[in-house]
C-alpha cells in the first residue's frame, strides 16, 4: 500500500487541496471585462512585421490571420502589466500548427501561450527557465479541431502565472525564483501584447481583459510526500549492480549500428534491423513480442551536391533535409543571397529572385534554429529563389552538416531544400560582406515515393495480476539515412529493451504489463507513435505510463514527467530511490517526448529520461551518430534509472494517479 503523509497535520493537508481545487474560480475574480477588440475593424491593433506573414483581415466579427510564416497583430501598450486577465476565443481554420500564440506581459518581461504548436497539439508558456513550450513543466499535449473555437485566457497576478482553455486551467505557475521571458527570435515582435499564428490560418474573437480582484490566487502550500515499500529500494540495488556489472548493451547497441548500419524508413537497413531485434527479444524471453504495422514515410537522398563555383571551384560537404524535391540533372546554378532570419530575406526579397538563399542563422536552441531547415525553402520560394540552403542546426561542428526533415506548405512552389556546415554558410557570409557573390551549383537526386510497410517493435513482461494495465517504454528504431543512428536513437532502444531484460534476468515480476515499444519513422512526424496511440486507443484507459528516451546516451540526470499533483508525488519518490544509486538529480517537470505526445493526447501520463545531453547537437543528424560516442557506462545507468522506473511504476499497490 502507498502510504501518504504530510510534514504538517492532516488538517492543513484537506485545507490545501481544497485551495488548489478552487484555485481556478479564486483567480477568476476580478472587475468588469473591457473589450479589446470592437467586431468590425483593427482598431487599436497593428498587423505585426513578421516575415513571410499572411494577410490580416476582419471578416464577420472575426480577426482572421491568414496563413504565412508567422502571421500576427499586437498592440503598442498593454492594459496591464500585472493583476490581469487577458481573454479570447480562437480557431484554427487551415494549417497544422499553432493557432493561438498570446503573447503578454509578466510585470517587467514577457511570456507567450501557445496553444496548437509543433505540429498541433503543443500547448504550453514560452518561456520558462530557458526551457520552451514545448519542454518545460507547462508543456500539454490536446487535441484541437480545426473550425472549432476556443476559449483562451491567461491570468498574471504577483505570485503566479495561469492560462485557462476552454475553462480547463492548463497551467499553474508560482513564478518566484523562476525566469519568465520570451522565446527569441521574430515572436518577440509580439510584444507586449499580441497575437500571433505559425504556417496557419487562424481567427480570433472576444478580445477583452478585466483586471484581477483583490484575493491572490491560491494553491497547495505543500506538496504530499509518498513513501514507498522497502521492497523498491531493495529492488532498485538489485538493478543498478545487474546493470552495471557488464557492457552488454553497448555491445548490443554497437552490432545494431555496425551489423544495419542507418535506418532511414523505407529502407530495407530499418526492417533487417527490426527482424533482429524482434529475434533478439525473443531470445532475451520477453512476452509477446510482435511487430504492428505502420505505413511510413519513403524519401530516397539519391547522389547529391553543393559546389562553390565562384569565387573559385570548391565542393562543399552537404547533406539534403527530408522531403525536399530534387534538382534537374545538370543541376541549379545561381548567385548566393546570404541571410540571417526571415525577416532579412523579406527586406532583401528583391534581391532574392532567382538566387539561392542561404540562411545562415547561428544555433540558439534546437527549438528556435530549426525552424530554419522546416520552413525555410517555403520563405525562400516566396520570395522567387530557385534553392535554398540552411546552416546545418547544431551547436558544435567540424564541417559535419546536419540533416532533418523539412515541410512544404501548400500553394508554394517546391524548390530543393539542403544543408551546408556551419563554417561554410559563415564564409559564404562574409565574402558577401566583402562585396563578393558566391555562386552555387546544387545538385539533388531527392525522390518522394509511396509510403512504404514498416513496423513498430513490441515485447513485453506480462505482468502477474493486473496485466491489463499497461506501462510503456522505449525509443523510435528509425534514423536519419546518415551516420548509425546511435546517439538519435539506438541509445534510447537499447536503454529501454535493456530495462526489461535486466528485471527479467532479475526476475522482477511486477504486478502490471511492462510493454518496450521501438517506435518507427519518428523522424518524418511521429509516424509510429501516431500508429501506436491509433492501434491502442482502445486500451488507452489502461496505459499506467507511457517513457521515452530520445535524448541522447548520456549520463541520466533526472527524469521529467507530465501528470497529475498526485502521480508527479510517486514520481518524486522513484526519483529519491533512483537519484543517489546513479548520480541522478530530481524529478523535473514536463516529461513529455515526441512518440509520447499522442499518447499523452489520450490522457496518459509520460515521463521521458533526462540525461546530460549538452554535445547532443554535435553529433545529431550527422554522419557522426555513430556508436563511439556512447559511453557504455552511461548506457548502463540510462538503463537502471529506466528499470527502476518501470519497476516501481508497474508493481505498485495502487494504479499511478491520473
Amino acid at each position: 500500500m502507498i502510504n501518504a503523509r504530510r510534514t504538517s497535520c492532516g488538517g492543513r493537508l484537506l485545507a490545501a487541496i481544497l485551495m488548489a481545487w478552487l484555485a481556478p474560480g479564486i483567480m477568476a475574480l476580478g472587475g468588469e471585462w473591457q473589450s479589446l477588440f470592437d467586431g468590425k475593424s483593427l482598431s487599436g491593433w497593428t498587423v505585426t512585421g513578421f516575415a513571410g506573414h499572411g494577410d490580416v483581415e476582419v471578416v464577420d466579427g472575426a480577426i482572421v490571420l491568414n496563413q504565412g510564416i508567422l502571421t500576427g497583430i499586437h498592440r503598442a501598450t498593454p492594459p496591464a502589466t500585472t493583476d490581469y486577465e487577458v481573454a479570447l476565443e480562437a480557431r484554427r481554420v487551415s494549417g497544422g500548427d499553432f493557432f493561438c500564440g498570446l503573447t503578454f506581459p509578466v510585470r517587467d518581461s514577457h511570456a507567450t501561450l501557445v496553444v496548437g504548436g509543433w505540429g498541433g497539439a503543443v500547448v504550453g508558456i514560452s518561456s520558462i527557465d530557458g526551457l520552451d513550450a514545448s519542454q518545460n513543466e507547462t508543456t500539454q499535449y490536446k487535441k484541437f479541431e480545426n473550425g472549432r473555437w476556443y476559449k483562451v485566457r491567461v491570468a498574471v497576478s504577483a505570485t503566479h502565472l495561469s492560462a485557462w482553455i476552454d475553462d480547463e486551467r492548463v497551467a499553474h505557475v508560482a513564478t518566484a525564483g523562476k525566469k519568465i521571458a520570451m522565446r527569441p527570435g521574430e515572436i518577440e515582435m509580439s510584444a507586449p501584447l499580441g497575437v500571433a499564428t505559425w504556417s496557419t490560418t487562424g481567427e480570433l474573437r472576444d478580445l477583452r481583459w478585466r483586471r484581477l480582484g483583490d484575493d491572490p490566487p491560491m494553491a497547495m502550500d505543500g506538496a504530499a510526500v509518498f513513501a514507498l515499500p522497502p521492497r523498491f529500494a531493495e529492488a532498485a540495488d538489485k538493478i543498478v549492480a545487474r546493470a552495471t556489472n557488464s557492457h552488454r548493451a553497448w555491445d548490443r547497441l554497437a552490432e545494431l549500428c555496425d551489423r544495419f548500419g542507418p535506418r532511414y524508413s523505407g529502407t530495407t537497413n530499418l526492417e533487417n534491423a527490426i527482424d533482429w531485434i524482434l529475434a533478439e527479444m525473443k531470445r532475451d524471453g520477453l512476452d509477446a513480442v510482435r511487430g504492428e504495422p505502420v505505413d511510413v514515410t519513403h524519401w530516397v537522398r539519391g547522389n547529391e551536391s553543393v559546389e562553390l563555383v565562384e569565387p573559385h571551384a570548391e565542393k562543399l560537404p552537404m547533406l539534403g533535409l527530408g522531403g525536399s524535391v530534387g534538382t534537374p540533372p545538370e543541376g541549379i546554378t545561381a548567385p548566393g543571397l546570404v541571410v540571417g532570419s526571415f525577416e532579412e530575406l523579406e527586406r532583401r526579397s528583391a534581391e532574392a529572385r532567382g538566387k539561392v538563399v542561404v540562411f545562415n542563422a547561428p544555433f540558439t536552441s534546437y527549438g528556435e534554429t530549426v525552424r530554419f531547415r522546416w520552413a525555410g525553402a517555403n520563405a525562400a520560394s516566396r520570395a522567387g529563389a530557385v534553392a535554398s540552403v540552411v546552416r546545418s542546426v547544431g551547436s558544435f561542428s567540424l564541417r559535419t552538416p546536419h540533416t532533418g526533415g523539412m515541410r512544404y506548405e501548400p500553394g508554394v512552389r517546391h524548390i530543393p531544400h539542403a544543408a551546408i556546415a556551419s563554417e561554410d554558410a559563415e564564409r559564404l557570409h562574409r565574402w558577401q560582406q566583402r562585396g563578393v557573390t558566391p555562386v552555387l551549383r546544387v545538385r539533388m537526386q531527392a525522390t518522394n515515393l509511396p509510403p512504404a510497410r514498416s513496423r513498430n517493435v513490441l515485447g513485453e513482461i506480462r505482468g502477474s495480476t493486473r496485466p491489463g494495465e499497461i506501462v510503456v517504454v522505449g525509443g523510435h528504431v528509425d534514423s536519419w539515412d546518415v551516420g548509425r543512428g546511435a546517439l538519435d536513437d539506438g541509445g534510447g532502444c537499447i536503454a529501454a529493451w535493456e530495462a526489461l531484460r535486466i528485471l527479467r534476468e532479475l526476475g522482477l515480476r511486477p504486478r502490471r504489463t511492462i510493454r518496450c515499444v521501438l517506435w518507427t519513422d519518428e523522424e518524418n512526424g511521429i509516424v509510429g507513435g501516431k500508429a501506436y496511440r491509433d492501434a491502442h486507443r482502445h486500451e488507452a484507459s489502461k496505459h499506467v505510463l507511457a517513457i521515452e528516451s530520445d535524448n541522447g546516451a548520456f549520463n541520466p540526470t533526472g527524469y521529467g514527467f507530465t501528470g497529475s499533483d498526485a502521480a508527479r508525488a510517486v514520481l518524486d519518490a522513484i526519483g529519491a530511490l533512483a537519484g543517489p544509486r546513479l548520480g541522478m538529480g530530481k524529478v523535473a517537470k514536463g516529461g513529455a517526448d515526441a512518440d509520447t505526445g499522442p499518447l499523452l493526447e489520450e490522457g496518459v501520463p509520460v515521463a521521458s529520461l533526462r540525461v546530460a545531453g549538452e554535445k547532443y547537437f554535435w553529433f545529431h543528424h550527422t554522419e557522426a551518430d555513430t556508436p563511439d560516442k556512447v559511453d557504455p557506462d552511461a548506457l548502463n545507468r540510462c538503463a537502471a534509472a529506466l528499470a527502476i522506473l518501470v519497476y516501481t511504476v508497474a508493481d505498485l499497490d495502487e494504479t499511478l494517479p491520473r
